[in-house]
């Protein structure tokens, strides 16, 4: 009665202000300290039109009475009802592979456990996407009803909205339909409603986080994850994990709404940012339900951009709009700034330009100095002074300490000699073994230097076995790498042969037709003009050995997952970049094993050094979880800012200026900056699927999505921490994680080695898949079969009429 009393007086003061029910003793105290009334939402946005009424009825029995009653109430109301008997029909319907309309109101025969499992079927359908607004009433026995005062609570617990005593009488139905569909229709529309307000939330500019009544963080927006390196899969979290200040203590007092600043902890720098914060608090009854903080950012953020990202590319004489294949500035550029890829050192290199302004000479000279010291790639190998009085004094001190700080001769990573080499190369007796194919398996190789390879018919023409030919063709015919590395054709052929089997074909993407692809990207870009006056013979034939080698006895599992289930390969190499070293390693086991397949053994000692350490560098430059670590070096090196003063624009934004771009012709005369060029190579052919013609890239992300399907799978089996929570294949947008994938990996990447190697396609290629996947998406479209049934559609729209095209239903359908 007291709680009763409370809320009508609560009701009354916000309808009546004045009232003296608000001013009662009894209710004074908490009406002044309650939580503020829930912010005014315009009644049009919770607005939804009519619609008939669309019954699903789930009935073992074909000719049971009571759905026939139901099915007769929905279209008494105006509306339409259909019929199933088991789970499997229920769910495929719902999964919109039959009917793309969804039922408003769904009644369940609960009445016959040993027929239809009501519970387990309506926690199958909750767990479906878009099915919230959906009433489900479960219809039970009057005599089990009757019997327990608790009898509706597993229902209630497993997903119904309502529990209905089986019935045949019209009028009850006919009641029951007309309130069901009052209840799906107000559903729907707040549903609608709140993802409109967080559709909103999620483009604003400002950081917004919402907590529910512990601050535990339940929604972010793009920005706060973009500035902090939040990521949303990772489910709530602690408030406090991420912020301080005098904001969260006015959130932990119970205030209605405050203005207060607020400390934030950010991933990638640690130092933490100090921000204005607007807060409210949201509550629907006595108590908070809900606290926003909307952060504004500072234009000190936009200040602390560091050379790292691509809004410092320095303008110069290489027009980047030639990149684009629309003419037009690349914006997405500016994307960078907002990713986690400052660093200590890219700030130190700001604040070393910017001094340079006013100095005098020698000081200027001093400074550029230690900044062309800073953008080398190894700045923290040790080296022993030049000091030859130490060097007399303990020559074995000397020699002792700089052994145990090399890490091997400077040049390793290079494959330059100087022209005072005495080394001699040996030759051998090649024997040159012609590489027999059919006649249009030898057209389709005469095509792999070109960007729309038929990888997948080649594939198929070798029935499974890409990578032996492909390799044979490019490696040596093309690129002649017998002849670099002094080894005949068939010992080429037998080193394909092993590491082709090595791959394992069960996997759907880490087979050898991904390492074929990789190889054939890498050789693509080894044609174009700069690469070939940067790169020696043996450096671009240790690219061609890692792009064929760098996925070696994939497990189809990450690294994450190895380690998670304790992996013998994870307890090897300490949950240390597994997957990468294992490929590096096994690599050169299997070359090394047999004479037969050892395509290095003909190498004098260092040689073989040198290309080992490039095959070894390129191969774990393909973690991904380094990726914005290598590009950030990438672009720090070859796209370094000028100076630093103003008429040269420090912290100018490249999408909006109108000066062209161009890269650091110094940093490409220094061998060690080359180390970061074969990195970013095989980086950008390893994750080139997004940047290739639509239906290879397609093809592509349906065969990922299922090899990330199965590591779900088996996680949940083994109740192991799920790796990748959003590849769960009934909850999985495939358009959604493409997307994705080309905003925060693939085009800022792709658009930094485009305008490196002047290949606009990269980008023109990303563009037209991105929006291709924005589209699937707002059509609705999230399964791979309704990826895949939609491209044939669009491939038959796309075919002129006078043509035919027959098309085959795929294995998921």
């Amino acid at each position: 009665m007291y709680t009763f009393c409370s809320e009508i007086a609560v009701f009354l003061d916000c309808l009546i202000p004045n009232s003296s029910y608000s001013k009662h003793d009894e209710f004074h105290t908490w009406t002044q300290n309650r939580s503020p009334p829930p912010s005014y939402i315009p009644s049009a946005l919770l607005y939804a039109p009519p619609e008939p009424l669309e019954l699903l009825c789930v009935f073992p029995e074909r000719a049971s009475r009571v759905c026939a009653a139901a099915s007769a109430a929905a279209s008494r109301v105006g509306g339409e009802a259909r019929t199933v008997r088991g789970l499997r029909e229920t769910l495929e319907l719902l999964r919109r592979d039959v009917d793309p309309r969804l039922p408003h109101v769904v009644v369940i025969d609960a009445r016959q456990p040993q027929s239809l499992d009501a519970i387990a079927l309506a926690r199958a359908i909750r767990g479906i996407k878009n099915t919230q607004h959906i009433i489900l009433i479960a219809v039970v026995k009057k005599s089990a009803y009757l019997k327990d005062d608790f009898a509706v609570l597993p229902f209630l617990e497993a997903g119904y909205n309502r529990v209905m005593v089986e019935t045949l009488g019209a009028t009850a139905w006919c009641a029951e339909m007309l309130q069901a569909r009052s209840a799906a229709t107000a559903a729907r529309a707040q549903i609608g409603a709140v993802a409109a307000l967080a559709a909103a939330a999620d483009r604003s500019r400002d950081l917004v986080a919402v907590t529910d009544d512990q601050q535990r963080i339940l929604l972010t927006n793009k920005s706060w994850c973009r500035v902090l390196g939040w990521r949303v899969e990772e489910g709530p979290r602690p408030f406090t994990e991420t912020a301080g200040g005098e904001a969260l203590r006015l959130a932990s007092s119970g205030a209605r709404d405050w203005e207060a600043p607020v400390t934030l902890r950010r991933r990638a720098a640690p130092d933490p940012i100090l921000l204005p914060c607007r807060g409210a608090a949201v509550a629907l009854t006595r108590s908070t339900s809900h606290v926003v903080f909307v952060c504004e950012p500072t234009n000190a953020m936009d200040g602390e951009r560091g050379r790292g990202s691509l809004h410092s590319i320095r303008r110069g004489s290489l027009d980047v709009r030639s990149v684009a294949s629309d003419g037009l500035r690349r914006t997405s550029l500016a994307k960078l700034q907002g990713l986690p890829l400052e660093a200590p050192i890219t700030k130190v290199i700001t604040l070393l330009s910017a001094a340079t302004e006013g100095a005098p000479p020698s000081t200027v000279a001093c400074i550029e100095r230690a900044v062309d010291m800073l953008r080398t790639s190894e700045l923290y190998s040790p080296q022993m002074k030049d000091e030859p009085k130490l060097r007399v004094e303990d020559p074995i001190a000397t020699d002792l300490i700089g052994a145990l700080l090399s890490q091997g001769p400077t040049n390793i990573i290079s494959s330059r000699r100087s022209s005072n080499d005495s080394t001699v190369v040996r030759q051998t007796n090649r024997t040159n073994i012609k590489h027999k194919t059919s006649g249009q398996l030898r057209e389709l190789l005469d095509t792999a230097l070109t960007w729309d390879f038929e990888i997948f018919r080649l594939e198929d023409m070798t029935r499974g076995r890409p990578l032996t030919h492909l390799g044979l063709t490019l490696m040596g015919q093309r690129f002649d790498l017998c002849g670099t590395l002094e080894c005949d054709e068939r010992t080429l052929a037998n080193w394909l042969t092993t590491i082709e089997t090595n791959y394992r074909p069960k996997n759907s993407y880490h087979n050898s037709t991904h390492a074929a692809d990789v190889l054939q990207a890498v050789a693509f870009f080894l044609e174009k003009e700069r690469l070939k006056c940067l790169l020696e013979p043996l450096e671009a034939a240790a690219a061609l050995v890692a792009a064929a080698a760098h996925d070696v006895d994939h497990p189809g599992t990450s690294s994450a997952f190895l380690c998670n289930s304790l992996d013998p390969l994870a307890i090897l190499y300490n949950d240390v970049s597994v997957l990468e070293s294992h490929h590096a390693a096994l690599t050169f086991k299997l070359t090394l094993s047999d004479d037969r397949v050892n395509i290095f053994k003909n190498l004098d000692r260092e040689m073989f050094k040198t290309i080992r350490h490039n095959v070894i560098d390129m191969i774990l430059a393909t973690e991904m979880t380094k990726h914005y670590e290598h590009l950030a070096k990438f672009v720090n090196v070859f796209y370094a800012t000028s100076g630093g003063s103003k008429e040269d624009g420090l912290q100018a934004d490249v999408s909006k200026t109108d000066e062209p771009l161009s890269l650091d012709t110094t940093a490409l005369s220094l061998p060690e900056n080359l180390v970061l060029v074969k990195r970013m190579m095989i980086k950008c052919a390893d994750v080139s699927n997004a940047s290739r013609p639509q239906k290879f890239a397609f093809e592509w992300a349906k065969r990922i999505a299922d090899e990330y399907f199965l590591q779900t799978d088996e996680e949940k089996a083994k109740d192991l921490p799920v790796v990748m929570p959003m590849f769960d294949r009934a909850t999985c947008s495939i358009p959604r994680s493409q997307i994705g994938f080309i905003d925060y990996i693939i085009m800022d990447m792709m658009e930094a080695w485009a305008a490196f190697i002047d290949m606009p396609e990269l980008v023109s290629h990303a563009r037209s898949n991105h929006q291709r996947w924005r589209e699937l998406d707002e059509a609705g479209v999230t399964t791979i079969a309704e990826v895949m049934r939609a491209q044939r559609q669009y491939a038959l729209q796309s075919t002129p009429s006078n043509t035919t095209t027959t098309t085959q239903p795929t294995a998921e359908e």
